[in-house]
């Protein structure tokens, strides 16, 4: 026996070294919690996440809300002031061509399916501009951006020459009311010939003629 074979370890001092992972049998699927052998980290919300989610959301909600409904009162308010801007010019210069008298909406415009069809002064051009569009120039009462329009007529004349519209007005009132007080508008509005501009803060209607304690706008 030499030297060599002494130093030869038997089969039953074969040293035997454990696994460093645990062998996990392959079955096709990864197992739950593991993903590809390592254990998965993906997690979905948990409940106090989506509460503070939906906290912050009604927060943001409840701020801007409230300023987009403010944003379109205003709109709306200022779209029935501009209008009332736009009749009381069209009044006048109808007025400069027909005697000094004022017109019904429908006759000052011939365009759109609720105008008059034909300006009303006799044998008024066809080629002549219309003194009001068609957006304006509707069978009152109409509602538009939110408002409720309607043109009042205050006083007719005794006479008209035939030179001029027979259907003419001596004066008149141009309201613009809101259709819904506080979701479409808040103040009430009244034009005169006169060129002013009269205003409720409440969004009542306006007698015609004004009464001399209704609030000037402009």
């Amino acid at each position: 026996m030499n030297r060599s074979d002494s130093l030869r370890p038997g089969p039953d001092s074969r040293m035997k070294s454990p696994p460093s992972h645990p062998i996990v049998p392959w079955t096709g699927k990864p197992r739950r919690g593991f993903r590809h052998g390592r254990p998965s980290t993906a997690a979905g919300f948990t409940l106090i996440e989506l509460l503070i989610v939906i906290a912050i959301i009604g927060v943001i909600a409840g701020i801007a809300i409230p300023q987009l409904l403010r944003a379109r009162l205003s709109a709306n308010e200022a779209q029935a002031i501009g209008d009332s801007r736009a009749v009381i010019a069209a009044q006048q210069t109808y007025a400069a061509s027909n005697c000094g008298f004022f017109a019904d909406l429908t006759n000052l415009c011939r365009n759109g399916a609720d105008c008059g069809g034909a300006i009303g002064i006799p044998n008024y051009p066809a080629t002549a501009p219309e003194f009001v569009g068609g957006d304006l120039g509707r069978t009152s009462p109409y509602v538009k951006s939110g408002y409720s329009r309607t043109l009042a007529p205050n006083g007719t004349p005794s006479s008209v020459p035939a030179h001029c519209d027979p259907d003419s007005l001596l004066d008149y009132c141009y309201h613009s009311e809101p259709a819904d007080v506080g979701r479409t508008g808040v103040r009430s509005f009244s034009a005169t010939s006169a060129g002013a501009i009269y205003n409720d803060p409440s969004g009542a209607a306006i007698a015609c003629p004004v009464p001399a304690a209704a609030a000037f706008l402009e």
